[in-house]
Order: C-alpha cells, then structure tokens, then sequence
C-alpha cells in the first residue's frame, strides 16, 4: 500500500468513529426527548384528571344546593296549602308574589299545586279545562289529580291547567314516591305540558305533598287515605342547568344523564365547551341523587384544556432535546418539580376537606349554640345545643328565618333592618360579646350572650352566632343583688304580700264557690231548656219527622248531653281546688278494683292488677278515687279498638328511689312529642269523631296528683298504646 492509500483509509477512519458518535448521541438525544415529551402529555392528562374533580364536585354541589333551594320553597307552599285549606287561585297568587321566584330561583318554570280530584269542592272543578285529566291509567295506583294553581300565569303554564299528572307514569313513580315516604321526590325525565316550542327541552319536576291536618299520617294506609294533593314545580332542564352551571368554564363539555345511566336516551341537558374537539378518554362521572331521584354528572376534557395543562409544549421539549443533555437534565427538573407541586396541591386540598370535617364536627357537638343565617335571616346551620336550648329540632328550623324562631316579637323589626342594611350601616355587635334577650320554642324568654360574625360563602354574605344561655346567670345575679338590699324591708314587703295573698286567696275561693253554683245552676238550666224543647218538638212532629230533622234532633241530644259532661267535669275539677285534703293510709290495690268494678269495662276487655298489698299511699280517698276513676275510663276508651283491650295496673321504681304506680293500655297510643298537652283543660289528641271526651279528664287526673304533692306524666307511641305513671306519698313504715 502507498503512502498516499494509507492517508485516505486514516481520514476516512476520522470521519466515520465521529459520525457514529454523533448518531449515537443524536439517537439517544431523540430518545430521551421522545420519553420526555411522552412523560409531559401523561402530567397533562393527569392534570387535566385532577381538575375535572374538582369541577365535578362543584357542579356536584351546585345542582344539590339549587334543588335543596327549590326543595325549601316548595315545603314552605305546603305549609301554606296546609294551614289555609281549602285556598281560592287569588291566595296562592298572592302567597306566590312576595317569594319573588322569577329572581330567587332562576330557571324554574313555575310554582304550583296538584289537588287529587275527589277532594276538590265542584267549584274548583268547574273551574279546571275540560277533557285534560280524564285519562283513567293507573287510577289503580294513584288516585286523579289535577292541576288547579300554577304560577307564574304565563302561556306555558296556562297550557298545565287542569292536567293529571298522574296520569302518565314516570311522574306518578314520583308522586307516589312522595307521597308513601312523606318527602320531597324528583321525576325521571319528562316532557312537559308547558313545551310549545318546535324543539321541546327534556324536562323534570319536584313534589312536596300535602295532607289533610285532621286524619293521622303515620301509615303508609293513612298518608294515601289524607292526602290533598301536592306543591310541585316543573323544570325545564336546559334552562335550568344553564341557571345552575352559570359563570363555569367552558374548557370541558358538561353532560347530565338521568336515571344513572349515560345513554343518549336519558340526556338531560348538554353544554359544549368553547373547543369542539372533545378527548374522549378524559371524562369524570358523578352520581347526584336530588329527592331521592338520582343523576349523573358527566365532564369531559376538550383539546385546548390538555393543551393549557401542559406546563411546556412538546415543540419546546423537542427543540430543548436537541440543545443537549444539560438542557434536556434542566426540563426534566422541571418536570419533576410540577409533579410534585401537584401532589402538593391535592394533598393541600385533601387536608382542607379534613380540617373543614373536622370543623363542622367540633361546632355541632360544642358546648355552645352555634347558629348560621345567610343574608335573608334564613337558617343554614343549627347545631345540637340549639335543638336543647330552643327546643326546636334541625330540620324544623333550617330554611325558616331565625327572626320568627328566637327573637322576641318586639325585636324582630329591628333585627330584619339589620340584615337588610348590613351592607349600608355601621355595625357596633359584630366581633363583641353582647347580652341580648330571645324566645324559646314554649314562648319562655331567655337571657343569651351573642358573638356574632360575617363572611362571604359562594359571594353570598352568611352571618355566624356563637350563644350561651345565661339566663341562670342572670337570675342568680338578681338574686344576689337582691339578697345583698336591705333585707328586713324584704321581709316587710313579703309579709304584707303574703297577707294580701290570702285576702286574694279567700276571695278567690269564695269566687270559686259561686261559680260552681253558678255553673250547676245557671248552666244546667238552659241545657235542660233545651232538652226539654227538642223532645216536644220531636212530640209535636210525631211520624211526620223527616230524616234531616231527627239528625239535627240527636245531634242537639248528643251536643247537650257533652255539653252536660262538660259542666260535671268543670264542677269536679273546681271541687278538687277547693276541698281540702282528708288524707289516709289507703291500699292502692283494693282502690283500684273498686274503680274497676264501678268502671266495669266490657268484654272482651281485660284490665290486669299486679299491685301488692303493701302498695299503701296516704291519701284522700274520694279525690283519688275520681283520679283513678279517669285514668281506668281513658284507658278503656282508647283500646276500644283493638280485638282484645287489655288494661294493665302496676308499680315501678323510677329514677330518684321513688314509687310510681302506672295505668297502661294497648290502645292507639300518641306522639309524644304531644305529651305536655295532654293534661291542660280541653286539650285533645283525638277528634271528636274517633272518641268521645270533653278534654278534662287528665286535666282532673292531674290536679289530684298534684295537690297531693305527687306529679304525674304520660309515655306513649302511636299505634303501640300508652302508660299513664303517678306518685303519691307512701305510707310511713310499720315501726318494729
């Protein structure tokens, strides 16, 4: 080989080992800036994931903070419904007009009530369109109804007028759903009556029902049987979704399915996003249940959302790939950082929720009232102390105004004007512990110290109160004071109003006296004036008496006669004030029979005695004779209804080391949360209908009880009987 060959296999050696180097590093830079910019679309999409959680559970809490709105508006027109039964159009016109719902709750199509027809007076029948519920599908299943009120009085609604809606059966499935559970129920997706238009929009309603207040509800029978009709509102979906999601992104498209399913079929509403190319493998689905009906919430990411998600664009990684490995080491740094800064931030997010959970526990279960109000007095947040000290539970409060709850009514005024003008006045109590007075659920007035705050929830101004009772306080500080004045002009006050007490007091009974002989004469004698006039009309009629004029005849018989029972239970609850007490040593047991016997309930009613003969109480025999005498009587009538009325007698040791005695029956029992009514004058559980009474048997039964020092007080459930429990003093013990 020539010098001159070897020069050219030497240059060619130069060229290729440096060209293979710089493919290998070119290859491998190209590798690594693939991987690279792979790795950044995948935190794109990982981003992009994370945000659309969070915006689902916005929208999650929008629907259900926009329908519970609905829900409460609805539940105050069956309260309205309820009270004020049977209502003409021009009262729910007005009941409607001051809720301001074209403002309040946008997207609602209208505010109405459903009647079931048998319970419409003709009037209002021949008030209604003919023809539009004469459809007899599923009469089996739901009675007829028919739209009667509907506001606002627009084109759409009047086309509503008279429909049943029980007619078609996806709304029946609501109302009876409603109707059976005694909630507020959602309907699958409907089109509504109101659609005119060439393009109707899918639609849904919401019910509320409305019972008859004199028949009892507590069976799923009884609520069928009571029930007026129901509050409803229809939505058309598209306008109200568009109401709800207002002033959202628009760098995702927002579906929402009914029923759960997300099937082009049970689209309810669908909002595109600004790009419409939508990344079909980047979606969140969400599951909303609105009374008791239940949606699916579907968000999708677009295009542009990814691409604002990319902390870099893959043009950049590329073009930073090819700078080389010091460049390539700084993005990936940067890359590692944004992760973790994700991490970071859903981390942060997740220990926000837990300390938000934690808050909220800490607050129902504090020592101290705590009450929350948004900027039209309506109660948000109402926790356990409130419910011991106002005596109102939590769902009977929230949605209602605070001022017509606690406040005294000389103060309410002054109260709304301040949450009218908050924005517009100084405020001296914001911040500052102050003492002000309020009104529990009994009408006692109460002393409180208020701390009161404001914040801004969702751009809507909520006010915090933190209360303590002091009314205890504050009486034992009056008493203090009053203890610390001169305290033998106390004792000259007091005895000159002890004896004026007396004077009041015998006066009072000479009072009592006269009245009971006005009442058993001046009473008695028109009563039986009356008696007396029917039975010679009835006379006078002889077998010329038409059916109408022998009803009115029994009805004043009848209305004597308890008019008559009324007056002997006066004059004894007026005898039981005025005697005095000839107490003995009495065996309760032998009492109690005897009180049987002169009862004597028919069979098959079974009264059983387990009273020992050492249940002794001192007493007066004749006043407690007329106690038991009520309670055995109360106990008869009530369980009259029952296949087999068993009456039960015994004793019991109750809390304090004290000796009740106790009358109990399995008759048709009572809520108890009536229980304090029941032993006031002329306070009655029952309608006169289902049982006879005047009202003042308990209230006898009570009077005895306490004059003799004892007390006595009811349990009950209804359907599950009820127990009458008394105590008396006992007799003293044998000496040894």
């Amino acid at each position: 080989m020539s010098v001159r060959d070897g020069q050219l296999e030497q240059s060619r050696s130069g060229w290729l080992f440096p060209g293979a180097v710089a493919l290998a590093i070119l290859g491998l830079g190209a590798a690594v800036t693939a991987a690279f910019a792979l790795s950044m679309e995948r935190a794109a999409r990982a981003l992009t994931q994370s945000t659309l959680e969070e915006r689902a559970s916005h929208s999650e809490h929008a629907v259900e903070d926009r329908m519970m709105a609905c829900e409460a508006v609805l539940r105050a027109g069956a309260g309205f419904i309820d009270n004020a039964w049977p209502v003409a159009e021009e009262q729910w016109r007005r009941f409607v007009a001051p809720l301001n719902l074209g403002e309040v709750l946008v997207g609602v199509q209208g505010y109405g009530f459903t009647a079931v027809v048998d319970k419409l007076s003709p009037a209002q029948l021949g008030a209604l369109p003919a023809g539009l519920w004469s459809n007899p599908a599923g009469r089996e299943e739901h009675p007829q109804t028919a739209i009667i009120f509907l506001e606002p009085h627009d084109l759409r609604n009047k086309q509503a007028l008279g429909f049943d809606m029980a007619s078609e059966t996806v709304r029946r499935a609501a109302m009876e759903r409603a109707r059976d559970e005694r909630t507020a129920a959602v309907s699958g997706k409907v089109t509504l009556v109101q659609e005119i238009d060439s393009k109707p929009q899918p639609g849904f309603l919401m019910y509320v029902p409305v019972y008859q207040r004199d028949l009892p509800t507590a069976t799923v029978q009884e609520r069928r049987d009571a029930l007026i009709g129901y509050v409803y509102s229809p939505f058309r979906a598209g306008d109200f979704m568009e109401r709800v999601f207002e002033g959202d992104p628009r760098d995702v498209e927002l579906e929402v399915y009914d029923d759960g399913q997300v099937r082009p079929g049970e689209l309810l509403y669908r909002r595109a996003g600004k790009d419409a190319h939508v990344v079909e493998s980047v979606f969140i689905l969400r599951q909303v249940v609105v009374g008791g009906h239940a949606w699916t919430l579907r968000l999708a990411a677009t295009a542009s959302m990814i691409k604002n998600n990319q902390l870099v664009p893959v043009w950049v990684v590329w073009m930073v790939g090819a700078c080389g490995s010091v460049l390539l080491s700084c993005l990936a740094f940067a890359m590692a950082r944004s992760r973790h800064v994700l991490r970071e931030r859903v981390l942060a997010d997740e220990r926000l929720l837990e300390q938000e959970r934690d808050a909220a526990t800490i607050l129902e279960n504090s020592l101290e009232v705590f009450i929350v109000i948004d900027g039209q007095d309506r109660i948000l947040e109402w926790n356990k102390q409130a419910v011991q000290t106002f005596g109102w539970t939590k769902d009977e409060v929230l949605g209602r105004q605070l001022a017509e709850i606690i406040v005294p009514e000389s103060l309410r005024e002054a109260h709304i004007n301040a949450i009218r003008n908050f924005h517009i006045r100084k405020h001296t109590v914001l911040g500052k512990r102050v003492e002000m007075p309020a009104v529990r659920r009994d009408g006692t007035g109460i002393i409180v110290a208020i701390s009161i705050a404001s914040t801004l929830r969702r751009g809507q101004t909520v006010f915090f109160a933190s209360l303590r009772d002091i009314t205890a306080r504050r009486q034992q500080e009056e008493q203090v004071k009053l203890l610390t004045a001169t305290l033998e002009h106390r004792v000259g006050e007091r005895t000159q109003e002890l004896e004026t007490a007396n004077r009041r007091l015998e006066a009072a009974y000479r009072d009592l006296e006269a009245f009971t002989r006005s009442v058993s004469h001046d009473l008695r004698a028109p009563l039986r004036a009356i008696k007396g006039y029917s039975s010679m009309l009835a006379e006078d009629l002889g077998k010329s008496i038409t059916p109408q004029v022998q009803r009115d005849l029994d009805a004043i018989a009848a209305t004597t006669g308890r008019m008559d029972a009324i007056i002997d239970n006066l004059l004894k609850l007026a005898s039981v004030s005025q005697r005095e007490l000839q107490t003995q040593e009495l065996e309760l047991g032998d009492l109690m029979r005897q009180v049987v016997s002169e009862v004597n309930p028919q069979p098959p009613a079974e009264v059983h005695i387990a009273l020992r003969p050492s249940e002794c109480v001192r007493a007066d025999a004749g006043l407690l004779t007329l106690a038991l005498r009520n309670l055995i009587a109360n106990a008869v009538k009530f369980s009259q209804t029952r296949a087999t009325p068993e009456i039960w007698v015994g004793a019991t040791d109750v809390e304090g080391g004290d000796r009740a005695y106790f009358v109990r029956d399995n008759g048709v029992g009572f809520d108890p949360k009536y229980a304090p009514r029941l032993f006031g004058a002329f306070q009655r559980l029952h309608s006169e209908r289902e049982f006879e009474g005047t009202g003042l048997g308990l209230t006898i039964v009570k009077s005895v009880i306490e004059k003799h020092g004892g007390r006595v007080w009811a349990e009950s459930q209804p359907g599950a009987g009820a127990t009458f429990y008394f105590i008396l003093p006992e007799c003293p013990p044998v000496a040894a």
